[in-house]
């Protein structure tokens, strides 16, 4: 088989592949950051609406400006990687969809059920979406404080669920059915 960059019959192309991991192992590293940052010193949480001093108020790094807003190149390093991993999520996000939109899909691996083929455009929408919506709430957060961190939460739900479900059919198949699914986009 030869190099193929674009999908087709032969099924998933390199430039999709090479997307998808990159996707993969930036949103990795993004969750990893940000779990990160919810733990200090002193084993309390940083960000989600604790203030200096004990006080309540906007969490560390965060807020409108101003000598307790938010700094990309300002003290707290972990929180300028979790925005730049954030940016990256965002662009490679993007360049993912244009790809998807510009190069058809090979035909649905033929073990795949009628209900599996559903769930897995399912789980690829969600999935699609909140690539956008993690780092855009995010970002959004970073910039308001914890006024949005329910929607920052929400998205990483619905992330967590349609990440289960997606990996939970592929391994169905690769090890239930031994159909190889996975083979696919590796």
């Amino acid at each position: 088989m030869g190099l193929y960059l674009r999908n087709g019959a032969h099924g998933y192309g390199l430039v999709t592949k090479v997307l998808h991991w990159a996707v993969f192992v930036a949103m990795v590293a993004q969750f990893a950051v940000g779990y990160l940052l919810d733990v200090d010193d002193s084993g309390r949480g940083r960000g989600r609406g604790r203030g200096r001093g004990g006080s309540s108020g906007r969490g560390q790094g965060r807020g409108r400006g101003g000598e307790d807003g938010y700094d990309l190149f300002g003290h707290d390093v972990l929180l300028t990687v979790h925005v730049v991993l954030g940016a990256a999520v965002l662009l490679l996000g993007l360049a993912r969809l244009v790809w998807r939109l510009a190069t058809p899909l090979p035909l649905w691996a033929p073990s795949l059920t009628s209900l599996e083929r559903r769930l897995a455009h399912g789980t690829e929408t969600a999935l699609y979406a909140t690539t956008f919506a993690i780092p855009l709430t995010g970002i959004a957060l970073v910039l308001s404080g914890d006024d949005l961190l329910v929607a920052h939460i929400a998205a990483h739900i619905v992330f967590f669920a349609a990440l289960a479900l997606h990996v939970g059919l592929v391994f169905k198949h690769q090890l239930v059915d031994r159909d190889r699914l996975l083979r696919r986009m590796a």
